[in-house]
């Protein structure tokens, strides 16, 4: 003896709806680790700050919003620097051990020989490659627009990218001043 048709699709309906109320929990969970793995890293608390960590940063600001993440080989510590409303800028420690042991500042060359920068804006990590990433943005200047990379090797970084345009947005105009290859 077997069921109606309609007895049939509405159990198979019934079953599709258990599957789906039990996955919904897994892709949040899966959904919430790929964000944590994109995330800040660790917010570390004034007091956890290491001393080393904070003898290398002079931008006028306190530790009060410091996060540490592994990244290149060891940890680096990023501490939010003054910014204004395009350009939220951090300064970057590398240490080789989340105790801030030989604790160094990262500065990061420009296309001038001559020029570091000590603080970078809107830091994207790209732990694939190794890299750090920086959007720069300011309309009162005659280069209004600066995208660049930098490959994180301990507390040294190597300038991969750099392009720069006066666009704001960034539509047009792009000149290319650095652009090396990735080291594989």
């Amino acid at each position: 003896m077997s069921l109606p048709a309609a007895t049939t699709r509405s159990a198979a309906r019934a079953e599709t709806r258990l599957k789906l109320r039990l996955l919904i929990p897994v892709l949040l969970l899966a959904g919430a680790s790929i964000a944590n793995a994109q995330g800040e890293g660790d917010v570390l608390d004034s007091k956890d700050v290491p001393e080393t960590v904070r003898q290398q940063v002079d931008c006028g600001t306190e530790a009060d919003d410091v996060t540490r993440r592994a990244f290149a080989g060891g940890f680096v510590f990023a501490w939010r620097c003054p910014g204004n409303h395009a350009n939220e800028m951090k300064a970057l420690v590398f240490a080789a051990s989340a105790d801030g042991s030989g604790a160094r500042l990262i500065r990061f060359p420009t296309p001038n020989p001559k020029k570091t920068e000590t603080e970078i804006s809107n830091v994207r990590w790209l732990p694939k490659s190794g890299e750090i990433a920086q959007l720069f943005v300011d309309p009162e200047s005659r280069i209004c627009r600066i995208e660049s990379r930098w490959r994180v090797e301990g507390a040294r970084a190597v300038l991969t990218h750099w392009r720069q345009t006066r666009d704001c947005k960034g539509r047009g105009g792009w000149l290319t001043l650095v652009n090396r290859a990735p080291q594989r």
